[in-house]
């Protein structure tokens, strides 16, 4: 039987004098000390903000962090405090933004034609995917053989402090306890429910808040159609209602081979458990 846990969906709210519009464009500049995107609009963007297509989108804390000149972007523009601002920022184009559309589309072939009984399990090698990082970077995750992960599943708008707000916190003392026991090479990857909302800069926000190093962790995020063949290969349910996602939790290691060495269900797993399992890959 599975068991569903509750997280609030909280909404994101602005003060804005306009509903967000979807734009995209060119960044021909970044200016992080103002936080700030030059684009360069494509002409339907340009055309629904009635704007020249030259111009100076503010932008996040986390995002202001990401370089991606000369890389086309997708964002939602909204209007407030006199000036355009960006919010849910993602790259469109980049080193590795075709082979992520292969790699994805027959992730979800074989998705298709699995058994509802099927998910990945201990033993199981877990399928290649590919989605974006917290830089801004499109990541295979078989580039991640040869180094061992934990692998979980969160959402940054999660308001129940012991469902992602623990398991989050968890990750990062798991991050700490494995350099102090020497576990140099073991990486961490964590996967959003909420891909429309959680772009790569909110991303990179969220694990600052809770102190996590980015050198070896990948947040990682992309569309809803590559979430949810996840979610179904890992054997994860959720489902959306009144503001809320319900979902039932595993959190996974997973060798240095792509093999899943061990696998916890629910909420309540422990960091002594992870970091035991992991010394004795």
């Amino acid at each position: 039987m599975f068991r569903f846990f509750y997280c609030s969906l909280i909404a994101s709210f602005s003060l804005l004098t306009a509903e967000p519009v979807a734009v995209q464009g060119r960044v021909v500049e970044t200016l992080p000390d103002s936080r700030e995107y030059r684009l360069i609009l494509d002409t339907p963007s340009a055309k629904r903000l009635a704007v020249e297509p030259s111009q100076a989108f503010r932008v996040g804390l986390g995002d202001a962090e990401l370089d991606y000149t000369n890389r086309t972007i997708r964002a939602d523009a909204v209007f407030y405090n006199k000036m355009w601002h960006l919010e849910r920022i993602f790259p469109v184009d980049g080193i590795g933004a075709k082979v992520m559309q292969d790699v994805n589309t027959r992730l979800h072939k074989e998705t298709a034609t699995m058994s509802r009984r099927k998910y990945v399990k201990e033993g199981d090698y877990i399928p290649n995917f590919s989605m974006i990082n917290q830089d801004g970077q499109f990541l295979q995750i078989r580039e991640l053989q040869g180094h061992a992960f934990v692998l979980n599943f969160i959402f940054t708008r999660c308001t129940v402090p012991s469902m992602c707000p623990a398991s989050t916190t968890r990750m990062s003392e798991l991050q700490s306890n494995a350099r102090e026991a020497g576990l140099d090479e073991l990486h961490f990857v964590t996967i959003t429910f909420d891909p429309e909302f959680d772009s790569p800069g909110i991303l990179r926000q969220y694990a600052k808040g809770y102190g996590i190093e980015l050198d070896n962790f990948h947040l990682l995020t992309g569309s809803t159609q590559v979430v949810q063949d996840l979610l179904r290969q890992f054997g994860i349910l959720t489902m959306e209602e009144d503001g809320t996602i319900n979902h039932t939790m595993a959190t996974l290691l997973v060798d240095d081979k792509g093999r899943v060495a061990f696998r916890k269900e629910g909420a309540s797993w422990t960091v002594k458990d992870f970091l035991e399992a992991a010394k004795e890959l």
